[in-house]
């Protein structure tokens, strides 16, 4: 998965084989439950890591990510047992890091989170198609004759309940 840029953010990962041999999702396993899904990126600083401390007795080890470039995963925030943030981070210094993805584990199913640009461009598609629909119906009641200029078409119902409307305003 190192380098390709597939959307992910209509898969739900969930493995219930690992949460009931594992007791559950905690802070100090939840890293572990997610390299097992999809989103995990297997050539990431912490899978190097796993692969190079699997067989020896530094695994238990505290290990300093910050020292070495690449992409990261980081648990950026979590509500214990229900609710962890996973950061995808590419990782240029020890201080210097760009957020490239986010995921959410909600009680035991993986998630990638959208961007903020299809979340806004979504938003305001179905804002523009709302504000059409409105001026189409607008068009439809509109008449126009030379010798007038515009008017308004209004069924009965519609006058009425305009005047009543008037009428309670006044």
């Amino acid at each position: 998965m190192a380098g390709v840029n597939k959307d992910l953010t209509g898969i739900e990962w969930r493995s219930d084989q690992w949460l009931f041999q594992f007791g559950g999702l905690r802070p100090d396993n939840v890293l572990e439950y997610f390299s097992q899904s999809p989103f995990w990126d297997s050539s990431s600083n912490n899978a190097v890591l796993k692969m190079q401390t699997q067989f020896n007795d530094l695994q238990q080890a505290s290990y300093d990510l910050k020292s070495m470039v690449g992409i990261e995963f980081a648990v950026t925030h979590q509500e214990p047992p229900t609710l962890f943030i996973i950061t995808k981070f590419r990782r240029t210094s020890p201080i210097k890091t760009i957020p490239l993805c986010v995921y959410y584990i909600l009680d035991g199913n993986a998630y990638e989170a959208p961007s903020l640009y299809s979340i806004v461009s979504t938003r305001m598609l179905s804002s523009i198609k709302k504000v059409q629909d409105a001026f189409a119906i607008a068009r439809s009641h509109a008449e126009f004759h030379p010798a007038t200029g515009y008017l308004w078409q209004e069924t009965s119902e519609q006058k009425a309940a305009r005047k009543a409307a008037l009428k309670d305003i006044s």
